[in-house]
């Protein structure tokens, strides 16, 4: 019992402290994390401060099979350690030396045009149609959707608190204008009496937006939509970074796994050699 109480202290300690520097996604994630190590001491009778290298990496592969999943949890032990260390908890720390977990670059997975068509002939709702554009054609996140307020929107662009609290610009499309006559012309967006901060929560547009698109097919496959139009159209690695809103080109560089029609017409422009021609022919013939 007493042990439980500690953790629970230690963990509301560690979430004090993380709410200062970080957002509140960043602050869930890992106290989440911290948490069920915590819970897996207990579990195998150990305190969370007796944890050694291995004990962690034992850990780790309960959390989940997805390298994102496992790196998620090692960095959000190593954030807990380092701070329990640095607030003289513990003199120990288990997470310090473990080998970084990397995770295979994917491709991008870009809503198709009859998923967003099915989606649009399913609105109801004028923050159906905007949460829709706002993923498609402006690339916003989920949470960006959920904080940007018609204050946000001026003299033709998006002004987005993303990640970190970085901003950047973002062009609104001619569709997107036109659209935004349904919107609120002050305050939030997407504005919500059933939550105290006013606003609807990111988890309430995934939601929504979940049940708009087809299995499989997600706001953040919207966001992959606009990126891979803007680069297919534009092959601006850095513009497309600023437009996503990435701290890291490399981060961006995943939609540069442009269409497959792209690399086709691509193939096709390469020009042959005329007798290179004439000799298929003679050959097929």
């Amino acid at each position: 019992m007493l042990e439980a109480l500690m953790s629970h202290a230690t963990l509301t300690a560690f979430e004090t402290w993380l709410s200062v520097y970080r957002r509140p996604r960043t602050v869930k994630n890992r106290v989440h994390y911290a948490r069920r190590l915590s819970d897996w001491a207990d579990d195998q009778q150990l305190s969370i401060w007796d944890l050694t290298p291995t004990h962690i990496t034992d850990w780790l592969l309960t959390v989940g099979s997805s390298p994102s999943t496992r790196k998620n949890a090692a960095d959000a032990i190593r954030v807990f350690y380092r701070w329990a260390v640095e607030t003289d908890r513990t003199t120990a720390n288990p997470a310090a030396h473990l080998p970084r977990i990397t995770v295979p670059r994917g491709l991008p997975r870009p809503t198709p045009d009859h998923v967003l068509h099915r989606a649009i002939a399913q609105c109801t709702r004028p923050a159906d149609i905007l949460m829709l554009l706002l993923g498609s054609l402006s690339g916003l996140r989920v949470s960006e959707m959920a904080h940007l307020k018609a204050e946000d929107i001026r003299d033709g662009f998006i002004h987005v608190t993303g990640k970190g609290g970085n901003i950047r610009y973002v062009p609104v499309h001619p569709l997107l204008t036109e659209a935004l006559v349904l919107a609120p012309s002050k305050g939030w967006i997407f504005p919500s009496n059933r939550n105290p901060s006013g606003h609807y929560l990111a988890a309430s547009i995934t939601q929504r937006l979940n049940d708009l698109l087809d299995d499989g097919w997600t706001a953040h496959t919207l966001r992959h939509r606009f990126a891979t139009h803007v680069y297919t159209a534009s092959l601006d690695i850095l513009s497309l970074r600023d437009l996503l809103g990435h701290a890291d080109v490399a981060t961006t560089m995943v939609y540069t796994r442009v269409t497959a029609e792209k690399l086709a017409r691509d193939v096709a422009a390469i020009r042959a050699l005329p007798d290179m021609t004439a000799r298929v022919h003679d050959l097929a013939c």
